[in-house]
């Protein structure tokens, strides 16, 4: 866990260097834009880890095959690119240990305003609380499709027909799930493993769920490819059992 947040701040550094200045932005041959943020944060997070020893998956640094790792990082060096480029300061550092198909540590930080959130030790569950807010579902702020609007009006709003939407960019919509200032986040738009694995971690342990919105089963990692499927991020204490 150290090590991992000492890369995790270490890579904010160099993104926020990048981030005060002038940049290019580029686009992959997935479409989705990379700067020179994203390679130099995912170069740092590579070189801080290597003392563990342990075989290193990045969204920028793929290998050609991990399906021997069995234990390794998975990191998304800058997520949220997108609202780098805006400059709305949403964007995080997300580091990941997988272990045995499922992300057993997670960290994420947020350059802009140097927070970081990291999974616990062990797993607790925290009580369904009556908060003097409405119950709050997230969505994306740069990603938000027609299905999660469907989504959210025909499984949530008749059981919380005053829910609010919020919309929030990159994974600082699982800490806020964590924090306990939001409820749900409805996601239907196209992850990757290494966007959602250190959040998962982090809700997780903290007591929350992310789950496939198919069958109500948490995300699988490790497969033979990186996309996700839609799923549901749900904060501590608030009931999952909604498909």
């Amino acid at each position: 866990m150290e090590i991992a947040i000492k890369a995790a701040r270490l890579a904010g550094q160099a993104i926020m260097d990048v981030y005060a200045q002038p940049f290019e932005v580029y686009t992959k041959d997935d479409a989705s834009p990379v700067t020179q943020a994203d390679l130099r944060a995912s170069a740092i997070i590579k070189e801080t880890l290597k003392e563990t020893g342990l075989p290193f998956v990045s969204e920028e640094d793929l290998p050609p095959d991990r399906s021997g790792f069995g234990r390794y990082w998975l990191v998304d060096p800058l997520d949220g690119t997108v609202e780098f480029v805006k400059r709305n300061g949403e964007f995080t550092v997300n580091i990941a240990l997988i272990e045995n198909k499922k992300p057993v540590l997670g960290v994420i930080y947020a350059p802009v305003t140097k927070q970081i959130w990291k999974s616990e030790a062990r797993s607790r569950e925290t009580e369904c609380v009556n908060r003097k807010r409405p119950f709050t579902v997230l969505v994306s702020r740069s990603h938000r499709t027609p299905e999660v609007d469907e989504y959210i009006d025909r499984v949530l709003r008749p059981a919380h027909p005053d829910l609010v939407i919020d919309s929030q960019g990159s994974s600082l919509k699982f800490a806020r799930l964590v924090e306990g200032t939001a409820d749900v986040y409805v996601c239907y738009s196209k992850t990757k493993e290494w966007d959602t694995a250190a959040a998962d971690a982090i809700l997780t342990s903290a007591g929350g769920k992310v789950l496939r919105i198919s069958d109500g089963l948490p995300l699988e990692y490790d497969k033979e490819d990186y996309p996700n499927p839609p799923f549901v991020a749900w904060a501590p204490g608030i009931k999952s059992g909604m498909f």
